[in-house]
């Protein structure tokens, strides 16, 4: 399972809002001033990511937390997003080619790439709501005030 801390943005019935912020490798070594890659990378900012984890424990805005996702679905998704539209483009540019030559290989490449994108979009929403994050537990135990 892959592991990730993250910050309680909002609490709601049955679960909470956490917002974690994506982060680059680069920028850790001692080349990161010559590399093109460490330089791109120190020009764009972090970007937030905030999700929904369902959870039965008590836990306040702000308060960090760990969160897991389970690395099949990690691999799976990858696999949906970048394998299908790809695949969807390459068969539907073949068929138009097949059927129509260069200007149906290029309108079925168009086409086929386009519908592989949103249908991939479409299944990855719907496998995120099965096999999204999983709430592993506070980083500092939530203290009751009695």
């Amino acid at each position: 399972m892959m592991e990730e801390i993250a910050t309680v943005v909002a609490v709601h019935e049955g679960g909470v809002e956490v917002a974690c912020f994506s982060k680059s490798a680069c920028g850790q070594c001692r080349q990161s001033s010559q590399c093109g890659t460490g330089l791109v990378a120190k020009a764009l900012p972090g970007r937030e990511h905030r999700f929904f984890v369902p959870t039965t424990l008590t836990l306040l805005a702000g308060q960090q937390v760990r969160i897991g996702i389970p690395e099949p679905s990690v691999i799976g998704g990858a696999l949906l997003v970048y394998l299908l539209p790809l695949l969807s483009l390459l068969a539907t540019a073949l068929a138009g080619h097949w059927l129509q030559g260069e200007a149906g290989s290029i309108l079925g490449a168009l086409l086929g790439g386009t519908g592989g994108f949103l249908l991939a979009a479409r299944l990855a929403r719907r496998a995120s709501k099965q096999h999204g994050p999983v709430l592993l537990g506070p980083l500092i135990p939530v203290m009751n005030a009695d």
